[in-house]
């Protein structure tokens, strides 16, 4: 399996086995529950033409991008919920008495109250699998070599990502289809927005 290193940009300093890479992946501009169309074309005025994609369990995590010729934009949140304490909820049933008559007596519950939490965690690079090949990108404008790669990536199967977190760790994810085929549009060689951010890197 082929890897191609993306990187982008400058780095001053030394570099030492125990430092803490810096934020590399600037966080996806948007949350998993924005009105946005998702895994489509968009124009954004801000962000110009761009495509959100979101990848999530209910409850547990979700995955969200955003893809543009000028950047890759990501945020991996991870959701969970604690015990804090417990209420009385008072409860009916219903019985029949000796004589067949229906009757309703009344109980007490405890019911669990929980506390929602959330956390993103900062993203230091991604690696990308496109038919054999691992591209990996730590942000700045997409180069020639990754856009063609996913303009050309196949649009039957979802693309797989893992992501490398600050600390190391890593969590593998997917790209669904249908971004995938957004894909074409948004770095194929007739893309002017693609072609001018490309002239950015000469």
């Amino acid at each position: 399996m082929n890897k191609y290193l993306l990187a982008l940009g400058i780095s001053f300093g030394l570099s030492f086995a125990n430092t803490i890479p810096a934020i590399a992946v600037e966080p996806a501009p948007v949350r998993g529950n924005a009105r946005v169309e998702w895994s489509r074309v968009v124009n954004n005025p801000f962000d110009g033409q761009v495509v959100y994609d979101k990848h999530f369990k209910n409850g547990e995590f979700d995955f969200i991008t955003s893809w543009s010729p000028t950047e890759i934009r990501a945020t991996f949140t991870r959701y969970w919920q604690e015990v804090v304490g417990y209420r009385t909820e008072w409860r009916d049933r219903t019985y029949y008495d000796r004589k067949g008559r229906q009757r309703t007596k009344s109980y007490p519950e405890q019911v669990p109250i929980y506390k929602q939490h959330r956390k993103d965690f900062a993203i230091a690079s991604m690696l990308i699998a496109i038919e054999g090949n691992v591209y990996e990108y730590t942000g700045g404008v997409v180069s020639p070599e990754l856009a063609n790669a996913l303009a050309n990536a196949p649009t039957e199967q979802n693309i797989p990502v893992r992501i490398v977190f600050i600390d190391g760790a890593t969590e593998d994810m997917e790209i669904g289809k249908g971004t995938v085929s957004a894909w074409r549009r948004l770095f194929g060689a007739e893309n002017k927005t693609f072609s001018e951010a490309s002239n950015l890197q000469r």
